[in-house]
C-alpha cells in the first residue's frame, strides 16, 4: 500500500502573549493554532498507530494524509502544543534529545541560537567567533578563517550566509573538541544565560514527556546530544541511539517498531544499517517534499516545514 504524506516539521511555538523565550525563531501562538485550523479544514491529521502501519504495508493512508512532528524537546511542547493538539483531539510526533533532559545543561544547537539571539547580534557574534578561531589556530591545529568562510558562509533557506556561517562552523566545522570550546567560550561571553538554569526552564522534564505519551502523543528518539550523526564514527552513532533508546525505555516511549528523527537531517548508510538493527521502522529527514509511502524508503521520509504551510485555515 502506498501514498502521500505530508509530514510537517516545526520547532519552537512561542506562548500566547508574548510569554517566553520571544526572541527564537518559531511559531507565534496564534500562527500555530492558524496553522492547525488550516490543516484539519484541508487534510486528514494521521494518528501514530496509523503512521506505523501504513510504513508496514498494513493500512492505507486517507486522501490528504498528514502528520505533525516536533523536533528538540522544548518546554513549549508540552505547555502549548501538547495542550492545543488534545484539545482539538489531535496526535502529535515528538522528538526530544535525551541530553539535556537527563542532565542539567544546554545543547550546542540551542547554546547557539542563545548566542546569535543576544543583545550582541549575529554580526558581532560572527566577528567573535573569528577572533577565537585565529587565537586557537595552533591550539587545534584549525585551518585559516578564510577556508572557513569560503566553505559555509553561504547563504540558506533561512538565513543569511554570516548566520550560517556561525552555524555550521559551530556545529560541524570544527574538530570536535575545538567546536565544544568554542561553542561553550561564545555562550558564557556573550549569551547572558546560566546554563543549568535555561536548561531547567527550556527543555521538557521526563514526568511531562511520560505524560505525553499515556495520553496518546508519539515520542520518539532525536538522537541523545544532536550531534550531526553523519560525522560521527560507527562506535559514537552506537552510543547515540542506545542511549536515546534507554531514555525512551525510561519514559515509557516505545522503543520497538520506532521512528527516528534526524538531528539536521544528517544520515548516512551506516547510521541506516544501525537502525534496521535496533529495529527502527521510519526515519524523518528535511528534505523538503511530500512523502509517498511505499515509494521512499521508510527511513528517508522527507517533511515540509511549518513556513511552507498558510498561517490560517483560508490561507
Amino acid at each position: 500500500m502506498s501514498g502521500p504524506l505530508t509530514i510537517i516539521m516545526y520547532h519552537y511555538v512561542h506562548e500566547p502573549a508574548g510569554q517566553g523565550f520571544t526572541k527564537l525563531v518559531g511559531r507565534t501562538y496564534d500562527e500555530f493554532q492558524g496553522q492547525l485550523d488550516y490543516l484539519e479544514r484541508h487534510f486528514a491529521i494521521i494518528t501514530p498507530e496509523q503512521f506505523l502501519e501504513a510504513v508496514k504495508g498494513r493500512y492505507a493512508l486517507p486522501a490528504n494524509a498528514c502528520m505533525l512532528t516536533f523536533d528538540d524537546g522544548y518546554r513549549i511542547h508540552y505547555s502549548v502544543v501538547f495542550k492545543a493538539l488534545r484539545e482539538r483531539g489531535l496526535s502529535g510526533f515528538f522528538f526530544p534529545p535525551a541530553r539535556p533532559v537527563a542532565e542539567p545543561n544546554v545543547l550546542d544547537v540551542h547554546k547557539i541560537h542563545f548566542t546569535l539571539t543576544s543583545p550582541a547580534g549575529p554580526t558581532e557574534v560572527a566577528r567573535q567567533l573569528c577572533d577565537w578561531l585565529e587565537m586557537n589556530a595552533a591550539a587545534f591545529a584549525l585551518q585559516p578563517v578564510d577556508s572557513y568562510k569560503a566553505t559555509y558562509a553561504k547563504a540558506s533557506r533561512f538565513d543569511p550566509a554570516e548566520i550560517v556561517f556561525v552555524k555550521r562552523v559551530l556545529q560541524k566545522g570544527l574538530p570536535d573538541a575545538a567546536r565544544a570550546a568554542a561553542v561553550d567560550w561564545l555562550f558564557r561571553k556573550l549569551s547572558g544565560h546560566d546554563e543549568a538554569a535555561l536548561s531547567d526552564a527550556f527543555y521538557l522534564r521526563s514526568n511531562e514527556i511520560t505524560e505525553m505519551v499515556d495520553n496518546g502523543m508519539y515520542v520518539g528518539s532525536h538522537s541523545y546530544s544532536h550531534r550531526w550523526l553523519d560525522t560521527l564514527t560507527g562506535d559514537e552513532q552506537d552510543r547515540e541511539l542506545d542511549l536515546s533508546l534507554g531514555f525512551l525505555e525510561s519514559v515509557g516511549a516505545p522503543t520497538r517498531n520506532w521512528i527516528m528523527c534526524y538531528p539536521y537531517g544528517g544520515q548516512n548508510p551506516s547510521l541506516l544499517e544501525r537502525l534496521r538493527q535496533r529495529g527502527c521502522v521510519a526515519g524523518l529527514t528535511t528534505e523538503v517534499a511530500v512523502a509517498e509511502v511505499g515509494r521512499h524508503d521508510p527511513l528517508l521520509l522527507p517533511r515540509l516545514d511549518t513556513n511552507d504551510l498558510p498561517l490560517r485555515a483560508d490561507g
